[in-house]
């Protein structure tokens, strides 16, 4: 019986394209995840906590930078359509990365204090405008590869970026330049977007048949993204990566650099290969939402891989975490492994939730996803009136928010598939 359903997994489309991307995924991620060791030597905790501000910052900006129609090029059923919201998507980062770089120049000194910086670090201010940019660019040829279903040139262009991305920040290393992770990170951004760029037009993505007209109807056709979608997404993204800035402001770079580490190996491999999951999701639920078909039971793979893997990681977590910690990066990163050890289990519900919320999009179902993120938003800008505990209390407070906010995730998304498998059945 487990044999016959092992081979039913092996023969669905779903999991076969989620395998690609994963595989892909899971190689590309390899690469900083192995280099880590060699990094963490270099580097201090403290050049690290500033490293995950910067990424923090612009993984926050980058989801306005579009206005969230990026999410739209998978819908309309003409490729033309298609590619003249990718051309907007474009144009909206550019501005809205220049605007980002004006207030960098005019408010810099605010933006250090704010942000608890030292003034040898205010490159980082200059530098945020431009991988937002490039981020945010990425994104949206990754979605037109997500329509023509390109799951071999996403694993490609992650591996790239990783390669190139790698190899610069270990030069650096090996030149003790502290600049080198922020660097290494712009070196591998230009190489995703300049792959994903040269992908999509191998794929079909063309400028000929632009017209300003057809982009002004669509852009009314999918206003809800932005109307709906934007604030909501801006708070979710934020709800996961403030809390290392709550950290660098309230308590100090080193536990921020502690912070980064744990969530690196708790949620960042787990993160690309429910990115992985979500596009292939997003894909096939996409496909039967248009032609009115039930998807749950190809859902039923992917539920079970998700949770197979998370139960995984609490158990070696859980026993290893602290002797693994100390063992791969060095004695000054043992307090990461102790984090890891509370941390996990937000980070693994994490992982199957994120696996699905493609739904809500591919379902056009994301008024419900904005309630939640208001939700989440609230639960994790509170911890702002929780700043006077000590680090270890407010990372505890930081866990049990996060397990309240995912497992009402859980709740939400069984009820909308639900609704939806019932209506049309």
């Amino acid at each position: 019986m487990l044999k016959s359903f092992i081979n039913y997994i092996k023969r669905t489309e779903i999991v076969q394209h989620a395998s690609l991307l994963v595989g892909g995924t899971v190689i590309a991620q390899a690469i900083p995840i192995l280099l880590q060791p060699f990094l963490r030597r270099f580097f201090t905790p403290e050049v690290f906590g500033v490293y995950s501000v910067y990424i923090s910052i612009i993984g926050i900006l980058m989801v306005v930078a579009c206005f969230r129609y990026e999410q739209a090029i998978v819908l309309p059923k003409r490729d033309s359509d298609a590619s003249a919201l990718v051309i907007a998507s474009l144009f909206f980062s550019l501005i809205f990365s220049v605007i980002i770089l004006l207030v960098a120049i005019i408010f810099k000194s605010w933006l250090l204090s704010l942000l608890n910086l030292p003034d040898d670090k205010s490159y980082i201010l200059y530098i945020i405008p431009l991988g937002t940019f490039l981020l945010s660019a990425f994104h949206v040829f990754n979605y037109w590869l997500i329509r023509k279903k390109g799951f071999m040139p996403i694993a490609v262009n992650k591996f790239s970026r990783r390669i190139v991305e790698g190899f610069t920040q270990s030069v650096f290393a090996l030149a003790r330049n502290s600049k080198g992770l922020v660097l290494g990170d712009v070196a591998g951004q230009i190489a995703n977007f300049l792959v994903s760029l040269w992908q999509s037009i191998q794929m079909g993505f063309s400028v000929k048949k632009f017209s300003l007209n057809r982009l002004n109807y669509l852009l009314n056709k999918y206003i809800d993204f932005p109307r709906f979608s934007l604030i909501p997404s801006l708070m979710s993204t934020a709800s996961y990566l403030l809390p290392v800035v709550f950290i660098n402001k309230y308590y100090t770079s080193q536990q921020a650099g502690y912070f980064d580490l744990t969530k690196l190996i708790l949620s960042v491999p787990l993160a690309l290969v429910a990115g992985s999951f979500s596009s292939v999701v997003l894909n096939r639920v996409s496909d039967s939402f248009r032609n009115r078909k039930p998807f749950f039971k190809e859902l039923k793979p992917l539920i079970v891989m998700t949770l197979v893997i998370s139960f995984f990681e609490i158990i070696v977590i859980s026993i290893f975490g602290t002797t693994l910690f100390v063992f791969i990066f060095g004695e000054q990163w043992a307090q990461s492994g102790q984090m890891a050890k509370l941390l996990v289990w937000p980070f693994a519900l994490n992982f199957i939730t994120s696996s699905f919320t493609s739904v809500f999009v591919a379902l056009n179902k994301i008024i419900w996803q904005s309630i939640w993120q208001l939700f989440y938003f609230t639960l994790i800008v509170s911890l702002i009136f929780f700043s006077h505990l000590m680090f270890h209390d407010f990372i505890a407070l930081y866990t049990i928010f996060e397990i309240m906010a995912n497992t009402s995730m859980i709740v939400l998304l069984v009820i909308v598939i639900k609704k939806y498998e019932n209506r049309i059945s």
